[in-house]
């Protein structure tokens, strides 16, 4: 990332312990998502462990988020899912409250296309949202993401069925995307 960014991508590790926790245990981050809010330090160091040992068996589900200016971790952004025969990836994303609505996740998801497409070289990055959660949805069509339709009570996520919501980019339309 170039001078004029506010965050550091890295691998997670355990000294982001408390940061993760901090964030991961608040109702508010997880209320669109599939996980429920971390119960106790023992729950996230769990999560960071599963991290660690994905990055040992040379995958990378996400990479840790971290503030420039504070210097705190503050989120994750990655791979939710590879399909490596189809060259396809879901992406995923979650940020710490304090620091929604500042565009920081569209610079860390940014980041992360670039590489899905160009380092790596999938052909197709899909995003799923679970319905009410507009302001992913506006992200995900800020990155270029084309709405695909719903997916009618599709998940059961925290005792409901929820519908969620598809998106997708493709790489040749990525690579017009960052060029207008």
């Amino acid at each position: 990332m170039n001078e004029d960014t506010k965050l550091i991508l890295k691998e997670i590790s355990m000294d982001n312990l408390y940061d993760m926790n901090r964030y991961a245990s608040l109702e508010k981050t997880s209320e669109y998502l599939a996980w429920t809010p971390h119960f106790n330090i023992a729950e996230t160091r769990g999560t960071i462990e599963f991290h660690i040992q994905q990055y040992k068996r040379g995958k990378a589900p996400d990479w840790g988020i971290n503030h420039k200016k504070d210097g705190l971790f503050i989120g994750t952004c990655g791979f939710t899912s590879v399909d490596e025969y189809n060259s396809s990836a879901e992406l995923g994303y979650v940020l710490s409250p304090e620091y929604w609505r500042q565009g920081l996740m569209k610079e860390a998801a940014s980041a992360v296309m670039r590489i899905a497409f160009r380092e790596i070289g999938f052909h197709r990055l899909t995003v799923r949202i679970m319905d009410g959660n507009i302001a992913s949805m506006k992200l995900a069509q800020s990155l270029g993401f084309v709405y695909e339709g719903a997916l009618r009570d599709s998940m059961f996520i925290k005792g409901e069925y929820k519908t969620i919501h598809s998106f997708s980019i493709l790489e040749n339309e990525y690579e017009k995307f960052i060029s207008l």
